[in-house]
Parts: structure tokens; C-alpha cells; sequence
């Protein structure tokens, strides 16, 4: 009976029982039975397992609970494959119990997360010894951030490390930490990841450090252009970190709020809607886009706009004109950092534990890697058919992959729209569409052919690394039967995982790097033998001294290596404790819930206020309410 006798209960009190006895034999006899019940039974299947003699879960079936969660498959889905999977009557357990050892699994995975993550990276660089963890922890061994590169990302950067994204995102971890991705495309223009990093903030000397460690990891090598969103401590970062890199802004993020900013011209005004966009997608001439801006927003109106005015003011960080002669592999926003971000909580829970956040991490770019060789199995193997008939296709057939010949197929079909109308006092040849041919409008398109390499005004090359419709447009005329070797670049051939050279901007192949660290070697050798006073034939005492010199060598790399790590934040001693966990924000107790909604009403307010006080005043598009803000021009 229940203790408390004014409390809902379903004791009654019932004898009802059953006893058995062993006997010396080890048998078993039923000593003494009541069968009367002083309650209704319990008819079906449904009824029965409400009972908790029915929430025992066999150790099997838990495991199948674990594997599901550890790979991102909810509760109620949990419930729904076990209930599947025990035919029409379904699973003989509550769905309150599933949750409950759901709940349990989740407990132990957060007991010594810390441990756990060392443990696991320990692991991982056994089986990778190039992967390379970088940590920074606070007074009290905490760990503030983490940032780590396999072998094939540090691989990957080395081949496509050119142009780069970098983006974080939110809600993949207990700790709430942004994890930031970077990432680039190969030559079957995927997606590939460069590294990763766990920031517990987003401030300016947060992202200086993630950008100088992944500097370091990559052996000093910074990429030609690296596309972001508006943050300006991801601004102030790399001016800081990545000096001789073309900081560009996602088209995408500056776009986004048109709709927002412009009102009912945008939404309402078709015609204003589609020459916008028209304008920021296809023009790629500075001259014509300036000139179409100044009449657009003065046909429409809008010359006093504050959004337009921001976005225009800062052209050169996003419009596609001031793109074309900046090399970006095709890229013009952060959307396949987007992209993969998206695919990454696809392969880890809201709010996994660290080791599971990482873990899950190796087991996205193990899929990245899968789908790259795929592509790779599928270039080598299928055979294209020509469409076009002209030398140039199948020569661009050997040595592209079979991505990057598709896009310069159309670059082909298209080019037989072209007329060439002669030639300039330079000797650039002079095309136009045939549909433009005679128009007062008509667009003319320069190109210049050296023998070994060949420009066209439109940028395309510059910005892709992909020969322009315009240009193989001359080659065909030219009846040219192989794409010039200048304009082949390394990182868009087939064969890349077998170059060892390098590409420099202008798409000119540099010397094999393997020639290169010979040359160095032997010069070093050279250096070091000068330095112990050894001529001719090495003798005991010039080896001695050759030996010496080189102690002291190591003896400056390790001072400075030291002081470099110092540089970096880098602490030799590992973390002991993860951050603190962050706390779920909600109504305060003892609050009513209409005196909760109306200090929020109010909060939304003040906030709204203060965003519009900040858009009239700074130049920059995107700003985060719980950091010190500035305008651009401010941190130059």
C-alpha cells in the first residue's frame, strides 16, 4: 500500500502471489498459490507494459540504442525502428523507458569528456602521424580553443589550398563553442576540408589565433583569396594573420537582407527586382556595372537608401566585376562552407560531447574523402563522348577531370556564338555575339594570344582557372590542336595527386618540388661544411666541427620554435577540463509568464533600437549585439 493514503496509487494491497521452493535435487515445486486479485487485470499487450516488470531492456537491444544515437537518429525515430523491427505488435516497452536509457547513454558520455577527447586524438595520431592538435588553455587548464588538421587536409591544402572559406556555425556541441570550417574545392570541384576549430568566442583575438596556428600547420602558406562573411573580427584577423591574402565577402550574406531593406520596392516592383539582380549576377565589366548601379536606383528611387548605399560603398569586397581578375576556384560566397556545415549535423547530434563531436567530424571527412575517390574511380573509367569534334575537346578530355571538362565543354558549345571582327592595334583579337553584332550596346571582348598563353578581358581565367568562351573561340580559329600549356592549371588536371609542382597565380607551373628540396638540401650541406672550416676531403676533426655547427642550429630552431609557440598562445601542457557548459536561458522562477513576455517585448525593443542606431552609423553590413562593434574604416 502506499505511504501516503491521500496520494494517486495503483497499490491496492493485492495477496495475490506465487512461492517456489528448490528442492536438494535442484527441482523446483510451488509451495503456495493465491490466484484472487482485488483489481482489474491487465487485458491487453498495451496495458501490460505500462507495468515496470516490463521496462527491462535486454543488453543487445542497448547497444542497437547506443549505435542509433551515436549516429544522430532521435528518440522518437529510436522508438519507431525498435517498434518496426519487433513486427505488428511492436516493441514491448514504453517509449518513457527508451527515453530513459537514452538519457543514461547521454549521461555517460559526458562523464570525463575531457579524457575521453585526448584519448581519441591520441588514437587518431597513431593511425594519421601527420595530423597536427593545436590547444589553448586558460590559468586553470580549461580548454579555451582547439584546432586540429589531419595529414589529408594539410594534403588537400597543398593541392587546392588557393582559395579558401572559412564560416562557423552554432548548436553542434554541449559547450556551445562556434566551430569554424575551412574549407576549399579540388579538381572534381567538391568540397574538400582543410582543418577545423572550437572557439569559445568570435572575437578578434579568437579568430588570430585560429588563423595563425593553421598558418603554421600549413607550413607558412597562405591562400591567394579567402572568402568570409561581414565579421569584423574575422577582418581585423586576417589582416593581421594573412597578409598577402585577398580578403573577399560572401555575395550571399551581403544580398540576403535586399528584401528586408528595400521593402515593397523589391517585393512589389518586379522590374526593380530582376535588373537588380540581373545587375549583381551577370555584369562583369566595372565600367558598365557603375554605370547601370547610378541608373537603376535612380529610375526606382532609391538613391538615399541606406542598404544600397553600405552595399555600394563596399563593392569591392563582393560584386562580381571587382571579382573576375581575383583568383577564387569559381567562388563568390562562403556557400560551401555553408554546405558543409549543413552536412555536418547531419553526422552529429545538437549538443554531442566533445569526443563524439570529433569523432563524428573524422567520420565526415572520411565521407568526403569516399565521394572524392568516387569521382576519381569515375573520371578514370568512364569514357566521355565528344560533342563538339574539335582537337581542343579531346585534348581538354586527357588531362581535365571529368567536372572541370563539363564546364569547359560549355565554355565550347557556346563559343560558336562568337564573331570575330578583327583585330586591335595590338593585336587582340576583337569578338562579339553574334546577337550584339552592330548594336549600339554591344559588348567586345579582347583577346591576346603569345603562343603558349592566351588572355581574354573577361576575366574568366583569372578568376576560375578555366579558359573563357571568347578564347577558345581564337584557338578553334587559330586550329589550334591543344590548349596552351600556360593556361593548364596544375590544380584542375587529373593527374594532380602525381604533380608535385605548384601554381603560382598567374597559372605559370613552378619548378618540381622535389628538385627544389634537393637543391636546398645540398646547399645546406655546402653551408654547414663552410661553417666548420672543412675544404676538400671530410676528415674526424671537420666531421666533428660540421657537428657542432649543427648542434648549435638546433640548439637557435628550438629557441625559436619556443618563442614562435609562445607566439601562437600554444601551451605545451594539455588540456584538463572542457569549457563550461552553457546554461539554457528561459523564464527566471517565480516570474509570471504575462511579466515574462512583457520584459522580452521590451528587450526585443531596446535591441531593435539599437540596431537601427548602429546601421545609421556604420558602414558595415553585419553586426553581432553581444560584442564591441566598429566600422571598417576604424580598424585599418
Amino acid at each position: 500500500m502506499s505511504r501516503n493514503p491521500k496520494a494517486a496509487s495503483c497499490r491496492t494491497g493485492c495477496k495475490a502471489m506465487i512461492r517456489l521452493l528448490r528442492l536438494k535435487d535442484h527441482s523446483w515445486y510451488i509451495s503456495r498459490s493465491i490466484t484472487e486479485h482485488n483489481h482489474s487485470l491487465s487485458a491487453t499487450c498495451g496495458e501490460k507494459k505500462q507495468w515496470l516488470s516490463h521496462s527491462e531492456i535486454d543488453p543487445l537491444t542497448k547497444d542497437f540504442i547506443r549505435k542509433l544515437r551515436e549516429n544522430n537518429v532521435t528518440t522518437g525515430r529510436v522508438c519507431n525502428i525498435l517498434g518496426t523491427s519487433r513486427g505488428v505488435g511492436g516493441f514491448p516497452v514504453r517509449r518513457e523507458v527508451i527515453r530513459s536509457v537514452c538519457a543514461r547513454l547521454a549521461q555517460h558520455n559526458i562523464e570525463d569528456d575531457i579524457s575521453k577527447t585526448l584519448t581519441l586524438l591520441d588514437k587518431m595520431k597513431v593511425d594519421d602521424p601527420m595530423m597536427v592538435v593545436r590547444y589553448k588553455v586558460d590559468e586553470g587548464g580549461r580548454i579555451v580553443h582547439m584546432l586540429w588538421c589531419t595529414g589529408k587536409n594539410q594534403q588537400n591544402y597543398d593541392r587546392f589550398g588557393d582559395a579558401m572559406t572559412f564560416d562557423t556555425t552554432y548548436r553542434t556541441n554541449l559547450y556551445n563553442m562556434p566551430f569554424g570550417l575551412f574549407v576549399g574545392v579540388n579538381n572534381h570541384f567538391q568540397s574538400v576540408v582543410f582543418g577545423g576549430v572550437l572557439l569559445t568566442s568570435e572575437k578578434t583575438e579568437d579568430f588570430e589565433w585560429a588563423f595563425a596556428n593553421f598558418k603554421d600547420i600549413m607550413k607558412g602558406k597562405e591562400p591567394m583569396t579567402i572568402l568570409t562573411d561581414q565579421c569584423q573580427g574575422m577582418a581585423a584577423a586576417i589582416k593581421t594573420t594573412l597578409q598577402t591574402s585577398r580578403h573577399r565577402w560572401c555575395k550571399w550574406h551581403v544580398l540576403r537582407k535586399a528584401k528586408q531593406w528595400l521593402g515593397n520596392v523589391y517585393t512589389k516592383n518586379t522590374g526593380f527586382k530582376s535588373e537588380f539582380n540581373k545587375l549583381v549576377t551577370e555584369e562583369v565589366s566595372i565600367i558598365k556595372f557603375e554605370r547601370r548601379w547610378r541608373q537603376l536606383v535612380r529610375k526606382y528611387g532609391v538613391e538615399k537608401n541606406k542598404y544600397l548605399k553600405r552595399i555600394y560603398k563596399h563593392r569591392g569586397m563582393w560584386a562580381r566585376p571587382y571579382f573576375m581578375h581575383v583568383f577564387c576556384a569559381g567562388m563568390t560566397s562562403t556557400q560551401r562552407s555553408e554546405s558543409a556545415n549543413h552536412m555536418l549535423k547531419g553526422f552529429i547530434q545538437r549538443s554531442a560531447p566533445m569526443h563524439i563531436f570529433v569523432s563524428k567530424f573524422n567520420e565526415f571527412q572520411n565521407d568526403r574523402i569516399a565521394q572524392e575517390e568516387k569521382e576519381i574511380h569515375v573520371t578514370k573509367q568512364m569514357k566521355r563522348k565528344r560533342r563538339i569534334g574539335v582537337p581542343i575537346e579531346r585534348h581538354a578530355e586527357e588531362i581535365y577531370t571529368r567536372a572541370m571538362y563539363d564546364r569547359l565543354y560549355n565554355e565550347l558549345y557556346h563559343a560558336g556564338s562568337y564573331l570575330i571582327k578583327g583585330r586591335g592595334a595590338d593585336e587582340a583579337y576583337i569578338l562579339v555575339h553574334y546577337k550584339e553584332d552592330g548594336a549600339t550596346d554591344e559588348k567586345l571582348f579582347l583577346v591576346k594570344d603569345s603562343g603558349n598563353f592566351i588572355s581574354c578581358s573577361c576575366g574568366l581565367y583569372n578568376h576560375v582557372g578555366m579558359l573563357c568562351r571568347h578564347a577558345l573561340k581564337v584557338l578553334m580559329h587559330l586550329d589550334r590542336t591543344e590548349l596552351p600549356s600556360g593556361n593548364i592549371l596544375a590544380r584542375w588536371r587529373r593527374d594532380v595527386a602525381c604533380e608535385t609542382g605548384h601554381v603560382s597565380g598567374q597559372g605559370v607551373e613552378t619548378s618540381s618540388l622535389e628538385s627544389a628540396t634537393y637543391i636546398q638540401k645540398k646547399l645546406m650541406v655546402r653551408r654547414v661544411l663552410a661553417m666548420a672550416g672543412v675544404e676538400g676531403t671530410l676528415d674526424e676533426s671537420g666531421y666533428k666541427e660540421a657537428m657542432d655547427a649543427l648542434d648549435k642550429i638546433i640548439s637557435v630552431r628550438t629557441t625559436r620554435v619556443e618563442e614562435k609557440k609562445i607566439e601562437l598562445g600554444e601551451r605545451s601542457e594539455k588540456p584538463t577540463s572542457c569549457p563550461k557548459r552553457a546554461v539554457k536561458k528561459g523564464r527566471r522562477q517565480n516570474t509570471s509568464l504575462k511579466s515574462y513576455k512583457a520584459s522580452l517585448k521590451e528587450q526585443n525593443k531596446r535591441k531593435k533600437y539599437e540596431e537601427d542606431e548602429i546601421s545609421s552609423t556604420s558602414d558595415n553590413e553585419q553586426v553581432t549585439g553581444t560584442r564591441k562593434t566598429k566600422a571598417l574604416w576604424e580598424i585599418e
